[in-house]
């Protein structure tokens, strides 16, 4: 995916939050499946949390810092890793995965500034993609902040991201759809 597909994607995911959550009550932001399912603010944090690992590595890019280590430069690896990230962590949630420790998000209430947080969150993305415009995707390989031997060119990354971001709207959206 490209800066401008990424952008997109992230006003498309912004619209949504915006239309379906932006009204809720504290009460049913917070309001949890069970006791062992998030709640929609604990998705949008997690996004916030899981988002934030990656500033680090945009901050190298950006800055002309970045060089590919020696993970990062074993193309057979990284492309395997992008594809099988891209399909295991979009918008589809037929298949369950576990949250790496690094992302998880609060684990208590969360204020109801939450979808104003997060909004506000998408446009340091979208900061971070225009400023990556002009970089090499395809050859700029960076790591996962979970596991630095996960690694992915910034093209498949902000496919992830993107895919990663509509995954856990949907799933705030179940949860909506389950309080009525």
């Amino acid at each position: 995916m490209n800066t401008t597909e990424a952008i997109a994607a992230l006003d498309h995911i912004s619209r949504q939050a915006t239309t379906n959550f932006g009204n809720l009550s504290y009460n049913a932001l917070n309001k949890k499946p069970s006791a062992d399912k998030w709640s929609i603010a604990q998705c949008l944090d997690h996004l916030i949390v899981s988002n934030r690992t990656y500033y680090p590595q945009f901050e190298e890019v950006i800055q002309g810092k970045h060089a590919n280590s020696f993970y990062q430069n074993i193309r057979f690896l990284s492309r395997s890793m992008g594809s099988w990230l891209i399909k295991k962590t979009g918008a589809d949630r037929s298949g369950k995965m576990k949250n790496p420790a690094a992302f998880t998000p609060a684990q208590g209430n969360i204020p109801a500034t939450i979808v104003n947080d997060f909004l506000l969150h998408q446009e340091e993305m979208k900061s971070y993609y225009l400023k990556m415009q002009h970089v090499d995707l395809h050859n700029t390989v960076l790591s996962s902040p979970a596991s630095g031997i996960i690694t992915y060119s910034l093209f498949d990354l902000l496919d992830i991201l993107c895919g990663h971001e509509q995954r856990h709207i949907n799933q705030a959206l179940e949860v909506l759809h389950n309080q009525s």
